[in-house]
C-alpha cells in the first residue's frame, strides 16, 4: 500500500486525529510526529465504502527540519469491517516487472486507489530539491495493495510495496532510503493524500463498513506508526456513521364505535 524512493517516499495508510504516543527503546518522543484524518466515504453500517486518508508528518523537536522517518505502518479497522479482494480484477505482475512497466504492468481495472506523496530530502541545494512528489497507484492484489509509486522529476524511479491484510489489519513495511539528516539520514514522508472510491462489482463490494454503528456515532481506526530509531506512536480516527433506520411499525387506525341513536316512535 505505501511506496518509496530515494527522492520520493510514498505511503498509504490510514490515520487519525487524536495522538498518543509510545516511545521505543533507547528513544524518546517528545511531540506528534504526524497528523491528519481518515473517514470512510460511508456513514451507514454495512455498506459499500471508499475511503479519503490526509496526512501530514512532522518533526515536533525542530519543526524546519525534515521529518523522522517511517519504517513500518500497522492499521487496525473496527471489528466487522469486511475487506474483498476478490470483489476487483487482481494484479499478478512482479515487483520486477512494476519496477519497469510501473503501472501498465497491471491491469487497468484492478486499481483501486490514487494519490501524491510530497517527499523530504533534507537537500539545501538546487538539487536534488527540498521537496519531490510522486504519484501513487493502488491495485488490487490477493489479500493485499500493491502499491507503485513514479516519481515526477525522475519518472525512470518507481517503486512497489505491499500492505497485507490479515483479518481487520493491514500491515505495511516500508524500505528505506538515503538522505540527509537531521533528524536522520534517510528520506521521510512529507504529506501524503490518497483516496479509494468506493469499488462493487457484481454485488461484491471491495470494503464493508462494521454492520453496527456504535452509540458514539463513529467507528475508530486505529493506526500505528513505527519510526527508524524506534519510536512508535499510536493515531486514532473517527469516522462518523449512523446506526439503520428501523422501519416504522405499522400503525393501526382504531376505528371508534359509533352508537347510533334511534328514534322510538310511541304508538297510541
Amino acid at each position: 500500500m505505501d511506496i518509496r524512493s530515494p527522492l520520493a517516499l510514498v505511503g498509504t495508510a490510514i490515520v487519525a486525529t487524536v495522538f498518543a504516543a509510545t516511545p521505543g527503546t533507547g528513544a524518546a518522543a517528545t511531540g506528534a510526529r504526524q497528523s491528519g484524518s481518515v473517514t470512510w466515504t460511508a456513514t451507514a453500517p454495512g455498506a459499500a465504502t471508499g475511503s479519503a486518508f490526509h496526512v501530514e508528518f512532522t518533526n515536533p523537536e525542530n519543526p524546519g527540519q525534515k521529518p523522522h522517518t517511517v519504517n513500518r505502518i500497522v492499521v487496525h479497522y473496527p471489528a466487522g469491517t469486511v475487506f474483498d479482494s476478490n470483489a476487483a480484477p487482481q494484479c499478478h505482475a512482479s515487483d520486477a516487472q512494476l519496477q519497469v512497466q510501473g503501472d501498465s504492468a497491471c491491469p487497468a481495472d484492478s486499481k483501486v486507489g490514487s494519490g501524491l506523496a510530497v517527499s523530504d530530502t533534507g537537500s539545501s541545494g538546487p538539487f536534488p530539491p527540498r521537496y519531490t512528489e510522486s504519484t501513487i497507484s493502488q491495485f488490487n492484489g490477493d489479500h493485499e495493495l500493491i502499491g507503485v509509486g513514479t516519481n515526477k522529476d525522475i519518472p525512470a524511479i518507481k517503486t512497489v510495496t505491499h500492505t497485507k491484510f490479515n483479518g481487520t489489519t493491514a500491515s505495511t513495511d516500508f524500505p528505506t532510503f538515503p538522505g540527509k539528516g537531521p533528524p536522520d539520514n534517510y528520506t521521510p514522508l512529507k504529506s501524503l493524500k490518497v483516496d479509494f472510491p468506493r469499488r462493487v462489482q457484481n454485488g461484491h463490494a471491495t470494503v464493508r463498513t462494521p454492520p453496527t454503528c456504535p452509540k458514539s456515532g463513529y467507528w475508530t481506526i486505529t493506526t500505528d506508526f513505527t519510526y527508524v530509531d524506534g519510536v512508535t506512536q499510536t493515531l486514532e480516527s473517527h469516522s462518523p456513521c449512523h446506526a439503520k433506520s428501523l422501519p416504522k411499525p405499522h400503525r393501526h387506525k382504531r376505528h371508534r364505535n359509533h352508537r347510533h341513536n334511534r328514534d322510538w316512535h310511541r304508538v297510541d
